[in-house]
């Protein structure tokens, strides 16, 4: 850091530390020759690092631990995981999609067997978690609500949790939608804006090409303080340079601690959209343009920024209880496959299901701890990246901290520091009130 400060961090515990000076040189010596005899400050240090995780015993191996957290979460758990599409139909024709167009709905049929399946799958207790997809889901707002309402019950004969979210575009998100997706325990929102009005609207027309950006602003606005709101902003070149111009207009409404913006990377994900192959960015463009929103928006008072977690898979399409079931009934591990039943594992409506395991398991064959991610620091965040890319294209697509190391580690230690003040500001405000009552009285 400028001001001399060494940063220390551990992928595996999460523990950032800021050392002076005097401090970081210490620490060095302690983790090159830990056994050596040291100083009572020092074995002070020493303790530390230990706390932190930075110094371990060599009969702990991490790797080991990491590779049988993998192999245990690949496998069928307790839990029961969801993505559901009620509908491939949409009211949007983004230039950047990569379903096919359809207008398949879910049929009572489909619904039926959505319901068996979940009685079956999910174990006494398990947590039950669903995710609304499309298409649009808000189209059928109608199978959303029968669906919640009858996995609400299941769960409550089981004694499980249960919870949902949603990705829409925001067209039909109105306050009173908000307020009935709250009351099917939806617990959050992710809408796309792509930039300013005349960005957005290019990108993101209706399917009769008329402008989508004020209507999906005014509903944000409407139903930010209802739910909350995740806004994904998709990136390439052909908009990289009017983001910021978006920043600001949540910021003049005051949406900073209501709505949480963050950077999505456009990818060719299927055949469908491969016109927009060449306008995408590389994966440290990318990253590089993430950290530099991602400052802007610590600045301008948004809480938004995504710290690393530790995971013990990519995502659900690592999971041997997690689906995505699309309109017809076809089962599918990964909702870039949604709209293509050539790429279903299995259906609702016929009889193989027992053999989901099986073909969840060779669906994706890469195993993080076979390639080169066995030696990069960055594996207990990424765990080997996105499968359904290493799929398509066999090649790692590797966690956005990957680039820019240096910077986004500064970058979180800014945060945190700033995280402190607020704490520091917030407990003198307490104080400060705490004495006024004391004094009224």
């Amino acid at each position: 850091m400028p001001d001399g400060t060494t940063l220390l961090f551990n992928f595996y515990t999460l523990k950032l530390v800021a050392l002076k000076p005097g401090e970081a040189a210490q620490a060095r010596l302690i983790l090159e020759n830990p056994e050596a005899f040291f100083s009572n400050k020092a074995q002070g240090l020493k303790d530390f690092l230990i706390e932190k995780g930075f110094l371990i015993d060599d009969s702990i191996l991490e790797t080991e631990h990491l590779r049988h957290s993998h192999g245990q979460s690949c496998k069928q758990g307790r839990n029961l995981s969801l993505t559901i599409l009620p509908t491939l139909s949409c009211n949007f024709r983004c230039t950047y999609c990569y379903e096919r167009k359809n207008v398949d709905c879910i049929s009572k049929e489909v619904e039926e067997a959505i319901l068996k399946f979940t009685e079956a799958r999910l174990p006494r207790g398990g947590n039950l978690v669903v995710t609304w997809f499309g298409g649009e889901p808000l189209l059928r707002m109608d199978t959303v609500e029968r669906l919640s309402l009858a996995f609400m019950k299941i769960c409550t004969e089981k004694e499980s949790p249960f919870s949902a979210s949603i990705i829409t575009n925001g067209y039909l998100l109105t306050k009173s939608a908000a307020e009935k997706l709250v009351a099917l325990k939806i617990k959050n929102v992710q809408v796309t804006l792509d930039g300013p009005p005349f960005e957005h609207d290019r990108r993101r027309p209706t399917i009769d090409g008329r402008p989508t950006f004020k209507r999906i602003f005014e509903n944000i606005k409407a139903s930010n303080k209802i739910l909350p709101i995740h806004l994904r902003i998709n990136v390439d070149h052909s908009n990289r340079g009017v983001v910021s111009e978006l920043i600001e207009t949540l910021v003049q409404e005051g949406l900073q601690k209501s709505v949480h913006p963050y950077l999505g990377h456009t990818y060719p994900y299927t055949e469908v959209c491969n016109d927009v192959a060449g306008f995408c960015l590389t994966d440290e463009d990318f990253s590089l343009l993430e950290l530099e929103i991602d400052f802007e928006m610590a600045q301008k008072g948004f809480s938004s920024f995504r710290i690393p977690q530790s995971k013990n898979t990519y995502c659900l399409a690592d999971n041997q209880n997690a689906f995505v079931i699309t309109p017809s009934g076809g089962i599918v591990n990964c909702w870039n496959d949604a709209a293509n039943p050539e790429k279903e594992i299995g259906h609702l409506l016929k009889p193989d299901i027992g053999k989901l395991g099986q073909k969840v398991h060779k669906w994706s064959m890469r195993d993080p701890f076979e390639l080169e991610c066995i030696d990069c620091i960055l594996l207990p965040i990424c765990m080997g990246g996105c499968p359904y890319l290493y799929q398509l294209t066999g090649k790692l697509h590797c966690h956005d901290w990957k680039h820019h190391l240096d910077e986004k580690l500064a970058f979180y230690y800014y945060i945190k520091e700033m995280q402190k003040e607020g704490e520091i500001s917030r407990e003198f405000y307490e104080a400060v009130q705490e004495a006024k009552k004391l004094r009224e009285q």
